[in-house]
């Protein structure tokens, strides 16, 4: 499966979003107990649904949460603009990139304290901006199926994020592609390891235009890429090193290293403008922060998470502030250039 353009990608979107959206908003509005929420399916589903913290909210505030699951960052926050004037969703959570592009847009109220009073429980890189607060992260990491390293008598990947480069794995590699914004950390990672940056990714293009003949596939999910390296049809990948942890946790055959310097994607959240249900939004983003919530998701899918109570984090916070510093203002200003040069250039290769 070829990665889809993005204007069709917007459009389906927002078609589902916007029916998905408006069915359950009159019924947040008629009873105000309900809280929308606009994220991912995937790990969040599975913590509010199958895990059962959805009912520990409600037993918590007497709210409940629905969720309004979406598959990437850029599609959250495309159906979240897209009811920008009559909100249907209460809080929404994506990757940090394009967060920020959805703050640009006007759509988020600024978070107050004394309404959450769990934001003075974050550590100071937490606070993005008035209207935006980090909930955790993930470090990016190599990912590799270690059976077939085995068999091939490959040599571990090392801590470096040019072993990416490496020959062998020609014909077995899976990266998100540049329309993502993990594949946005891909490309920038790469224009780093050759001697670029963020403001010079010629060098981060050059690399990819090099690895695209040995690319199986770009997929835009880490269950999609985990099928891959499930049955061994790809050896190496490059995604969070969380979603490498839950990979091995559902039986998939991966390890995964995290080289340094430190490549860190934040999640982040904020509250919508006249969201349905704004005291609704703020017990839910309170809860959401708290420590019992958020030792959770470091437990068990390895989040950095953002509250300094929080005793089990897979690498401290403090750490934080050795990793790579990113200029997302000129990342998002870009980004349709690169998705540009990425498709024109670099797809046609694989």
């Amino acid at each position: 499966m070829g990665p889809i353009s993005r204007s069709t990608l917007l459009r389906t979107v927002l078609g589902a979003a916007m029916s998905t959206a408006l069915a359950g908003g009159a019924a947040a509005q008629g009873t105000n107990k309900t809280v929308y929420f606009l994220t991912w399916g995937g790990t969040v589903q599975q913590t509010l649904e199958k895990e059962g913290w959805g009912k520990k909210f409600t037993e918590a505030t007497g709210y409940t949460v629905q969720l309004v699951p979406k598959a990437t960052g850029p599609e959250i926050i495309a159906a979240a603009v897209a009811q920008k004037d009559k909100p249907q969703v209460d809080v929404v959570q994506s990757d940090l990139l394009p967060f920020l592009a959805g703050n640009d847009q006007g759509i988020f109220v600024p978070l107050d304290e004394k309404d959450i009073p769990n934001i003075a429980k974050l550590a100071p890189v937490a606070r993005i901006n008035a209207n935006a607060i980090m909930t955790y992260g993930d470090v990016m990491s190599i990912i590799y199926n270690h059976e077939v390293f085995a068999q091939k008598k490959w040599a571990e990947p090392k801590a470096d994020w040019a072993e990416l480069m490496r020959p062998e794995f020609k014909g077995g590699l899976v990266l998100p592609p540049v329309n993502t914004t993990y594949g946005l950390y891909v490309l920038i990672t790469l224009a780093r390891v050759h001697g670029g940056s963020e403001h010079q990714i010629g060098p981060g293009m050059d690399a990819l235009k090099k690895l695209a003949p040995g690319v199986i596939e770009w997929p835009t999910t880490f269950a999609r890429m985990g099928q891959f390296l499930q049955d061994g049809t790809a050896s190496v990948g490059f995604y969070s090193s969380s979603s490498a942890a839950e990979m091995a946790k559902r039986g998939i055959p991966v390890k995964y290293v995290v080289p340094k310097p430190l490549f860190f994607t934040g999640t982040a959240a904020g509250i919508m403008k006249n969201a349905p249900n704004p005291e609704g939004a703020k017990a839910f983003l309170n809860w959401w922060l708290s420590k019992e919530v958020m030792s959770f998701r470091a437990e068990r899918y390895g989040n950095v998470t953002m509250n300094t109570e929080v005793t089990n984090n897979p690498i401290p916070v403090a750490a934080l502030n050795d990793m790579q510093r990113i200029d997302y203002a000129h990342v998002n200003a870009s980004r349709a250039e690169w998705i540009k040069t990425f498709e024109r250039e670099v797809l046609p290769l694989k």
